[in-house]
């Protein structure tokens, strides 16, 4: 059975996040990549063409596998709170779900600085939290939701996840963040409930 092109890159993704994550980036060498997906020189430049663009659409590709996620509870939200919790939720279970992906993210946003991925990224990023921030905006002009400056909803909503996040990827923390998933999106709620 042959490898097809998608499931080759996918494989090459794959290893690339292995090897971060056992090496770090810096560590990490194409070769090394070459070898754990065992696909041929042809076929990583072909994908990719160095490490830095691996790295770099590994990192998009986590985030657009996030967003989704989030995308997917935000759509079942119909209150306030729901929309809230909706957002802490898809950023524990995706994080307790995905620890190497997220622990290169928290970590790695550098790896983005000189590549054509960059501005995708950017806009991208720009485009999901209009999406996001237009969500909430109803209940925000209906008084459902605390008024603060825009800049800071994403901080408040996610902040102590994040944060518990970034020490149990650490090992600073043994339990999963999941385990807290209901007390920090509590937290969540409590910081822009009106």
């Amino acid at each position: 059975m042959t490898t097809t092109k998608k499931n080759r890159k996918q494989e090459i993704l794959d290893a690339a996040l292995a090897c971060f994550t056992e090496h770090g980036v810096e560590a990490t060498t194409i070769e090394m990549i070459r070898e754990r997906s065992q696909a041929s020189v042809g076929s990583m430049y072909h994908h990719f063409g160095n490490k830095e663009s691996i790295a770099a659409t590994l990192y998009v590709e986590a985030l657009v596998e996030h967003h989704a996620w989030q995308q997917s509870l935000l759509e079942k939200a119909r209150t306030a709170e729901d929309g809230v919790k909706a957002i802490a939720f898809a950023y524990i279970d995706w994080v307790s779900a995905n620890p190497d992906k997220a622990r290169f993210v928290l970590y790695n946003r550098s790896v983005l600085a000189k590549t054509p991925q960059a501005d995708e990224l950017k806009e991208r990023t720009r485009k999901q939290y209009t999406e996001i921030l237009a969500w909430f905006q109803p209940y925000v002009a209906r008084g459902e939701l605390k008024k603060v400056p825009q800049e800071l909803y994403a901080s408040l909503i996610t902040g102590a996840a994040h944060d518990y996040a970034r020490m149990w990827l650490s090992g600073r923390a043994r339990t999963d963040i999941k385990a807290y998933r209901e007390v920090l999106a509590e937290a969540a709620w409590s910081t822009v409930k009106p």
